[in-house]
């Protein structure tokens, strides 16, 4: 073994030790990696602040927690493409947030629902319910499923909407609608955006005089080059606060800049 006698770089390897923890917990809290590591929260601060300005790793709005930057190896492809979409997306929602005040979400398809993947509900001006990382939200009734099914490719758009029509979660009754359904597509491509349907509440299930979360919400797709649609990014308000039409005309335009943001870092990333 090399045992050069030399002195080690103590702040490097303090550096390198808080890459390894955020690395292999997948991500943490600050809490967390002060007892892994054992370091000082004021020196395992700076050196986070280091290491994310390095692109090293990132801070997840949701939760604070401090995730990797690269994909480690024994994730999946597609795995690492979300971590991407998510780091991506998280300074994003903060700026957005700053310039309209209400709060974002940025969900992902995974089945034949979307996923909650990233949010700055926490640090919302608003007192706006959180759903966690994870949360499963309704395809064809939330703002970004029906988004998300109206600009995908016909191929993936058939294939869910097949998989719902087998489904025997109440939810995903309106899937055997078809004439519903196409209007709803129909709809959200003419306009741009999804909404929610009016007898949604938040709940997978049940409906709005069932379970209601009092919000409202409008979604646009984050969207390659080539038409694929990554994700997508919605806007959610209070129920009675702003009209939709107010929503649009105030917002529309950041939340697609936001989206077009997203989707240049994904492209430029490769």
């Amino acid at each position: 073994m090399w045992n050069p006698k030399v002195k080690t770089v103590t702040a490097l390897d303090r550096g390198l030790a808080v890459l390894g923890a955020v690395q292999a917990s997948g991500g943490a809290s600050l809490q967390g990696l002060h007892e892994l590591t054992g370091l000082p929260k004021a020196t395992l601060l700076r050196i986070l602040v280091t290491l994310e300005r390095r692109n090293l790793i990132w801070r997840r709005i949701a939760d604070g927690h401090y995730c990797p930057g690269t994909q480690p190896p024994a994730r999946s492809r597609q795995a690492g493409v979300n971590d991407r979409l998510a780091q991506y997306a998280a300074p994003e929602l903060d700026r957005l947030q700053a310039e309209i005040l209400w709060p974002s979400d940025l969900a992902i398809r995974r089945g034949n629902a979307m996923v909650l993947c990233e949010t700055n509900r926490a640090e919302s001006y608003f007192m706006i319910r959180r759903d966690n990382i994870g949360f499963q939200v309704n395809m064809l009734r939330s703002a970004v499923g029906q988004a998300y099914l109206a600009f995908c490719t016909d191929k993936e758009r058939e294939s869910i909407l097949a998989a719902l029509r087998r489904s025997r979660r109440g939810g995903d009754a309106m899937a055997h609608d078809a004439e519903r359904v196409a209007a709803l597509i129909a709809g959200t491509r003419q306009r741009g955006y999804g909404v929610r349907d009016q007898g949604f509440g938040g709940d997978y299930d049940k409906g709005r005089t069932e379970v209601n979360d009092r919000l409202e919400a409008l979604a646009v797709p984050v969207m390659s080059a080539k038409g694929r649609v990554y994700g997508c990014v919605n806007i959610v308000w209070i129920q009675g606060v702003r009209t939709l039409e107010q929503m649009v005309g105030q917002c529309l335009a950041p939340l697609q800049r936001t989206a077009a943001s997203i989707a240049h870092r994904m492209s430029a990333d490769g």
